[in-house]
């Protein structure tokens, strides 16, 4: 496996952990015949003004954290050249999602100390997301 394949994995994986349906968004958004990109594009921005309420759960909650490896899992396995990386792809992508679901609450409580409005936060953790996810699966 390329190292550019292990980055990119990783690198959607991580857009995921910040974003549950951004990586899968991405990988979507590349398939010219999918039935699924509108449902799915519609699904991630709705996770964005989601994201911005107070009654919204921690990410690192377990079922958080399982939708997010879910997600992750599938959207770094279509960054897979070959049949044989998907595997590799889907754990590397999960990896990526873990660490970013915990440094993305680490990064917002941060904020929140030094007094940055959270929804300044939240759109901040949004362009990293969406800059990992466009990065990690780009247009072919």
């Amino acid at each position: 496996m390329s190292p550019e394949r292990i980055v990119r994995s990783f690198a959607v994986g991580a857009a995921t952990g910040l974003r549950t349906m951004t990586g899968p968004a991405a990988a979507f958004a590349v398939r010219k015949n999918g039935n699924w990109n509108w449902p799915v594009l519609l699904g991630a921005l709705g996770e964005y003004i989601i994201d911005k309420l107070p009654a919204t759960p921690p990410r690192t909650r377990p079922a958080g954290l399982a939708a997010r490896a879910i997600a992750a899992g599938f959207a770094a396995a279509s960054v897979a050249e070959f049949d044989e990386e998907r595997w590799t792809c889907a754990a590397l992508g999960i990896a990526g999602a873990m660490g970013s679901a915990f440094a993305g609450r680490a990064f917002r409580a941060e904020a929140a100390r030094r007094h940055v409005p959270d929804v300044l936060a939240a759109l901040l953790e949004d362009a990293a997301a969406i800059a990992l996810a466009r990065a990690a699966v780009p247009r072919r």
